[in-house]
């Protein structure tokens, strides 16, 4: 396993949000009301890009179809996004003073 730093923490506040290509795959990292997620950056409907989506609770919003997945398990979250893909989440990782995440290496 290697450790991917996206972050320093210092540069973290609500409402911060920034892509990340690691590994071919671009992740999502957001902060709001103290707490992080990152997640897969594009919708698993038409993989429209989630860096505008709108959040509510604990809910994001593609802002192409409004379909709305949770943020804690990706899971859909309205009726528009129901039999669509489970949004991919990830679990944010910490080293020293910098959050990323933990991959395997090849």
């Amino acid at each position: 396993m290697a450790f991917f730093a996206l972050e320093q923490l210092i540069n973290l506040y609500d409402g911060y949000r920034r892509q990340f290509v690691v590994d071919r795959r671009e992740y999502l990292l957001i902060q709001e009301e103290g707490q992080l997620y990152l997640l897969q950056a594009s919708c698993p409907h038409l993989h429209w890009p989630l860096l505008s989506a709108g959040i509510h609770g604990r809910n994001i919003y593609c802002p192409k179809h409004g379909m709305a997945f949770d943020l804690l398990s990706g899971r859909p979250a309205n009726e528009r996004a129901l039999g669509c893909k489970p949004l991919q989440v990830f679990t944010p990782a910490y080293e020293g003073m910098s959050v990323g995440l933990w991959l395997d290496s090849d």
